[in-house]
């Protein structure tokens, strides 16, 4: 459970706790009993190593953690073999220097080169969880959001992962711990970004939209064509004339 120094240079501090306190690595006691059996007797630390990474490496901030596990195993193992090719060297056992000499150096490419493989491997995971962290903060903070679900589409990680980040950094100040999530997604933002490239005359959600009202029609005066005569009409009606009886429409 390790989260890099290279956050201290990345993330602001939370809370009092600058973020540059984080620890390189937050190693658990098997953690420490797998790297001690590592250099007194790698065979028993490989072991150990491999069933830590089998057990925790689905979680972002193990992976740095196991990688550096690793690496610390074979370097035991490199030490051990040249410790007993050192005692080889001053015992008196007939064996010539340099088939020693080159034992070891074949024993320090097969175990040497993965050792370096692992710790290129350990700091590029805790330089890609610097900056998922980066990112948790920025998104937290700045956008403020609070749904898991938001953060994991926004992170490309899964929903789970998310839980256990956010908790790991509220761990270490990096987040405040007093910060409240909800699972799931929050259909808001969507819906605010849809009303905001709506057109500006839409009303919003709940509000009745707005009408051009209509002018009112009222009762008008119309010169009969038969007689000449002035007659009423009402709006959309037809009426007969008053004193010739021709029909007069509404117009």
């Amino acid at each position: 459970m390790g989260i890099g120094n290279e956050l201290g240079g990345l993330l602001p501090g939370r809370e009092g706790q600058p973020s540059d306190s984080l620890p390189k690595y937050e190693r658990t006691t098997y953690d420490v009993v797998t790297i001690g059996a590592g250099y007194l007797f790698m065979p028993l630390g490989l072991a150990l190593a491999l069933v830590r990474m089998l057990s925790t490496h689905y979680k972002n901030y193990r992976k740095p953690v196991n990688y550096s596990l690793l690496f610390h195993v074979f370097v035991g193992g490199f030490l051990q073999m040249m410790g007993i090719v050192v005692i080889s060297i001053f015992s008196d056992n007939g064996m010539d220097t340099t088939t020693l000499i080159s034992g070891l150096i074949f024993v320090g490419l097969v175990l040497l080169l993965p050792a370096s493989a692992f710790a290129r491997s350990a700091a590029k995971a805790r330089f890609r969880f610097s900056q998922l962290a980066n990112q948790y903060v920025h998104l937290i903070t700045v956008e403020r959001v609070r749904y898991t679900g938001n953060l994991a589409d926004r992170t490309g990680q899964s929903e789970g992962d998310v839980n256990r980040d956010l908790l790991y950094l509220q761990k270490y100040g990096v987040l405040d711990s007093g910060l409240l999530f909800h699972e799931g997604a929050d259909a808001a933002p969507q819906a605010r970004a849809g009303q905001a490239a709506a057109s500006p005359f839409t009303p919003p959600a709940g509000q009745p939209s707005y009408q051009q009202p209509r002018t009112q029609q009222l009762p008008k005066s119309v010169r009969c064509p038969g007689c000449g005569a002035q007659n009423t009409v009402a709006p959309g009606q037809s009426t007969s004339c008053d004193y010739c009886g021709t029909t007069i429409a509404y117009s």
